[in-house]
């Protein structure tokens, strides 16, 4: 979590002003008189701040029309309340998948956002080094299994779902030390291939500069061998993600 006295979305310093400045959320929308607030015109309201990192995906995912995956995912993970490590990456990979399928025009089943955070929130961190699976790579599995109503005793939905998990997998085993950032990222470019693939449903790739922010947050960044990585990485980058 960044610090109290820096911006929640970029890192840089706020700006303690003595006049009151019109500012608007980038999470909820609304309007604010702030004495407090980013020099790259981000700002976070109270409200929106004080919400857990579980709450801040369903608040978002519920308010987009967004059909850019990675897009999607950039907006979540600015949030103040998302750690830069965690179980919460797991639970967002799947929903963020079936928010942008349902925005594309694609048919998902009913309660099918709360299915993939509730299953994708079970899966515990540190699962990638201990147990040898990443969350974000079994996320994509779980947005296979709810879209197409998995079970144990299902065949092919059930293969389905587990191929996706392998695929995306391989996609995320890249020789570097765990990164929750790099791995979700990863897994929603998988997965747009994946469902394109064996689906036959397109999911558009980003559209933004996705270079990472959380270069300075990352003690075990491996830099330049990432590929979100760049030179506006090293000084954390500030341009807002919009229309996620």
């Amino acid at each position: 979590m960044k610090s109290q006295e820096n911006c929640g979305v970029c890192g840089q310093p706020l700006v303690y002003g003595t006049s009151e400045v019109s500012r608007r959320c980038a999470f909820c929308g609304r309007k604010f008189s702030a004495l407090i607030y980013c020099p790259a015109d981000h700002y976070v309201c109270d409200s929106c701040h004080q919400q857990s990192a579980l709450e801040v995906i369903r608040s978002v995912l519920n308010k987009t029309t967004s059909v850019y995956p990675a897009d999607i995912l950039e907006k979540v993970m600015s949030h103040p309340a998302v750690p830069m490590h965690g179980p919460e990456h797991h639970a967002m990979v799947p929903a963020i998948i079936l928010t942008a399928i349902k925005n594309s025009g694609y048919p998902v089943p009913e309660g099918a956002l709360e299915k993939a955070i509730e299953r994708g929130s079970k899966v515990p961190g540190g699962w990638c080094g201990h147990y040898g699976a990443c969350g974000a790579g079994i996320g994509v599995g779980i947005a296979v299994s709810v879209l197409t109503g998995a079970t144990p005793l299902t065949g092919e939905s059930r293969g389905l779902a587990i191929e996706a998990t392998s695929f995306t997998l391989g996609r995320i085993a890249d020789g570097g030390p765990r990164c929750c950032k790099r791995a979700s990222r990863k897994a929603l470019e998988a997965a747009s291939d994946f469902f394109k693939m064996r689906m036959g449903i397109s999911l558009k790739k980003a559209h933004q500069n996705n270079t990472c922010l959380y270069v300075s947050r990352n003690k075990e960044c491996i830099r330049g061998a990432c590929p979100y990585f760049g030179e506006s990485s090293s000084r954390d980058a500030t341009s807002p993600v919009e229309d996620a």
